[in-house]
């Protein structure tokens, strides 16, 4: 009976080369589960920030509203109409201080308008390089509804202007004739605000746009 003699010396290469086999496999797959970890991690801070961003833009809409409704608010008090300087005041007559009121009102409640499309814009700009042009689209129709409340309270105040010709009066007199409707807040049950119903149309239609990105990943 032949006794078979092992060499150890050459089984180490073998033992050494499935080792390093051995090794390499586990580090390929902590690699891979070390990727998918970073995938998911990727997405879900990408998720956040859409998240974020959406539910932003969706709070500078809401103020919007809001900001429309404070300028066709028909109360206007004699607290929010400021009294002309002292050296302005004793050359006007009382029209005139009236007036001066009136658009300083007005002024103040656009303020509030100009401050929510500056913070708009800027949300705005970071939601399209994320999205597309498709957000800024979204928007288009309320910027207009924005826009002709704008030009209905322009003309109201250039008819009113004591100072203003007689025919510059009867010319924004009939421009603000066409959108009267505009510049006051209707609450009427039996004659709805048509304005009104078209701005929350609008909302709507930028609401179901941010929905999905209003679902965290």
């Amino acid at each position: 009976m032949e006794w078979v003699t092992l060499n150890i010396s050459s089984v180490v290469p073998y033992f050494t080369i499935g080792k390093d086999l051995a090794m390499a496999g586990i580090a390929f797959y902590a690699a891979r589960i070390a990727s998918k970890g970073l995938t998911t991690w990727n997405r879900q801070l990408k998720g956040g920030a859409e998240y974020d961003l959406a539910r932003r833009i969706l709070k500078c809409t809401y103020r919007l509203r809001e900001a429309f409704d404070g300028v066709r608010n028909s109360a206007m008090f004699s607290t929010e109409m400021p009294f002309p300087p002292e050296e302005d005041a004793g050359k006007m007559n009382d029209s005139q201080i009236r007036h001066y009121g009136r658009s300083r009102a007005y002024q103040n409640r656009w303020q509030k308008v100009f401050d929510v499309r500056n913070d708009l814009r800027t949300e705005l700009l970071e939601a399209e390089a994320l999205w597309g042009e498709e957000i800024l689209t979204k928007f288009k129709r309320l910027f207009e509804l924005q826009h002709d409340l704008f030009s209905t309270v322009y003309a109201y105040l250039a008819a009113c202007d004591p100072d203003a010709t007689q025919e510059a009066r009867k010319i924004n007199n009939e421009l603000y004739d066409k959108k009267s409707d505009i510049l006051y807040r209707n609450y009427s049950e039996g004659n709805p605000d048509k304005f009104n119903a078209a701005v929350k149309a609008e909302i709507s239609v930028i609401e179901n746009f941010l929905k999905p990105h209003l679902l965290k990943n």
